[in-house]
């Protein structure tokens, strides 16, 4: 080959790969997905658990287990119907991606509040 036909060749090389690397997608290691096995796996379904929510008392119904969860004080207690000074109302179906939602109680409270204008049954007890 003659020097000029190899420079001629080592340049459009050059030109090649430089246009290559300005068009290919740029791929951080956050972009990097490695599946182990054969098959690539499906994006996971988010988990989706039902309650019967009364905002008035501000307690949970867990329909699969047919246990009531309500508040005394600070702390959440359990249990197959609600104690005798509790009287429920109006309820709301209530789909969260949470196993327990009375954990983040004050999140649901701010999309289903009170209805009745009366004291909280903590400030009772």
């Amino acid at each position: 080959m003659k020097p000029v036909q190899q420079w001629c060749l080592s340049l459009i090389v050059t030109l090649g790969v430089g246009a290559f690397a300005m068009i290919a997608p740029r791929v951080s290691a956050a972009d990097v997905v490695i599946h182990i096995g054969a098959d690539i796996a499906p994006a996971p379904v988010p988990v989706v658990y039902h309650y019967v929510y009364y905002p008035d008392e501000e307690a949970y119904y867990v329909p699969e287990t047919r246990i009531y969860w309500w508040s005394v004080g600070r702390e959440w207690r359990s249990g197959s119907h609600v104690p005798d000074g509790i009287k429920l109302g109006t309820s709301v179906k209530l789909d969260v991606d949470d196993r327990d939602p009375w954990r983040h109680h004050d999140v649901v409270v701010k999309h289903y509040p009170r209805h009745k204008q009366e004291e909280r049954r903590d400030d009772k007890r």
